[in-house]
């Protein structure tokens, strides 16, 4: 049943199938691992067990050429194995896993990434129907990232096949067996995700994970969980790790079980996916080298600015809250508040992450099940991410302007965020040159461009409204001769 494939694109997925005596009890022990070698370059990775006998090696091959693979196994009819593959170029639309790039994101080939994700933790497990509303909802919606459970809520449980572990007859998980049909639905998911272009962020130890019994989980079974899904999903390029989210309620995983772990992903992740924790601001040494970013659950996204800064690595506030009509402050936010949040994280120098908790037919609700958004928040997020995809590259947070968050290039570009200040004027002591403005109204979805051309010190008139922001553009040479530029505001308040 040897199954071998010869030719795979460049971040394509590279799989090889061997036969071998069935398992009464998939634990997740590596039976076998593959050595992959192209001129000096050399790469392990372990095989996985897929059930029925059948045990899987996969492999992202990031350069184009001839790949060698041999494999290595106690088992003599998995050991010694050997043959060759053709890379190929990368297909339209493949530009390969994101990667963290400074205080931002860029694609393997250098496209630049710029996250708009959302949540909806449990969406890969609902009924059929439900799993394809939700995918035709991405297809429309602004969102190119979305974070979702490998352990999913027991409420969101819709049958035998939506955990990654076996169940034992009290309905605890029991972590010495593996849950083979739940992982091949969830690729299912996955190669959907690939298709619309959308990253996936799976959460390997989510808060509620006591929820299944699993509390007393150790840390050798932890350990043999996590290299069962690196083996398994690490070939998928869209992958990114989180792997906890470290809450009061989760179960106790110490800080020295953290980094064994952490460690663990690593080291068994050839490709390198971008990986991370989720907590509070206060929940982790962010700057520790283990994670490629941060990922924090916070309401105030002003904390970006801050935690750029600090510690030199993209920020994402994936947990800020949920557009809905939930019990807790974190679900219950109005559409304006939610749009606010996000656009107030990304003039900050970061990123936030959407989250909806309306109820819809079915008793669905989009960040837990998925299905459809009801809510207000995500036209006016595609409307954001359209500006600033049409902005130029490379714009940085102004930490000169305390009283309106701003993107900036400097003499070239400017983003000016209001938030819930309802400005009556602006004033401006620009770089040389000649700029034309534009008034956004973030909420209606309107861009007015003003009549005058700027330069120098100037003024400009607001209408002191809700949620606006202004873009300064460079449009030529001054026309009169400039005094002492700063670059800066005339008037600045501390926030």
């Amino acid at each position: 049943m040897n199954s071998f494939t010869d030719r795979v694109e460049r971040w394509g997925l590279f799989e090889w199938k061997l036969e071998g005596t069935e398992s009464d009890n998939p634990s997740g022990e590596v039976r076998v691992r593959a050595e992959f070698r192209k001129g000096s370059r050399y790469f392990e990775t372990e095989g996985f067990d897929d059930g029925k006998g059948c045990y899987v090696i996969r492999f992202m091959p990031d350069e184009e050429g001839v790949w060698s693979v041999r494999t290595v196994s106690e088992q003599a009819s998995f050991h010694g194995l050997a043959g060759e593959f053709q890379c190929l170029p990368a297909s339209d639309g493949n530009h390969g896993p994101v990667r963290a790039a400074g205080l931002h994101f860029t694609y393997a080939d250098g496209t630049p990434f710029l996250p708009f994700g959302t949540t909806s933790l449990a969406w890969h497990v609902q009924e059929e129907r439900y799993v394809e509303q939700t995918l035709q909802t991405l297809a429309g919606a602004p969102f190119n990232k979305i974070r979702m459970s490998l352990l999913p809520p027991r409420e969101a449980v819709t049958g035998q096949e939506s955990i990654p572990f076996a169940l034992r007859e009290n309905g605890s998980a029991d972590p010495e067996r593996l849950n083979l049909a739940y992982f091949a639905r969830l690729e299912k998911a996955l190669t959907a995700l690939l298709r619309l272009g959308v990253e996936a962020e799976l959460i390997l130890f989510p808060a509620i994970s006591g929820e299944w019994g699993l509390e007393a989980m150790t840390l050798e079974e932890k350990n043999r969980y996590v290299r069962y899904v690196v083996a398994r999903l690490a070939a998928y390029r869209h992958v990114w790790w989180t792997l906890e989210e470290i809450d009061s309620r989760s179960y106790p995983a110490g800080q020295e079980d953290r980094e064994v772990l952490l460690r663990t992903l690593r080291e068994c992740d050839y490709a390198g996916h971008l990986l991370t924790v989720n907590g509070r601001v206060d929940g982790y040494d962010w700057g520790r080298p283990s994670i490629t970013h941060i990922s924090l659950r916070h309401e105030d996204v002003k904390v970006a600015s801050e935690f750029t800064q600090n510690y030199g690595k993209p920020v994402v506030v994936d947990v800020c809250g949920w557009e809905g009509d939930g019990a807790s402050r974190w679900n219950s936010l109005t559409a304006e508040e939610m749009v606010y949040r996000l656009w107030e994280g990304l003039a900050r120098g970061g990123y936030a992450s959407h989250g909806e908790f309306l109820l819809q037919p079915g008793q669905l609700r989009w960040s837990v099940h998925g299905g459809t958004l009801l809510g207000e928040a995500p036209a006016r997020l595609a409307f954001l991410k359209g500006l600033l995809q049409d902005a130029p590259s490379g714009l940085t947070y102004s930490r000169e302007r305390h009283d309106a968050s701003t993107l900036e290039r400097k003499g070239e570009y400017y983003l000016q965020y209001f938030g819930p200040h309802r400005f009556s004027s602006r004033t401006f002591a620009m770089p040389e040159g000649r700029y034309g403005a534009e008034l956004i109204d973030t909420w209606n979805m309107t861009i007015e461009p003003l009549e005058s051309a700027y330069e120098h010190r100037f003024q400009i008139v607001l209408p002191g409204e809700l949620f606006h922001a202004l873009r300064l553009q460079r449009t030529g040479e001054a026309q009169t001769e400039a005094p002492v530029e700063t670059g800066e505001e005339v008037e600045e308040n501390d926030d």
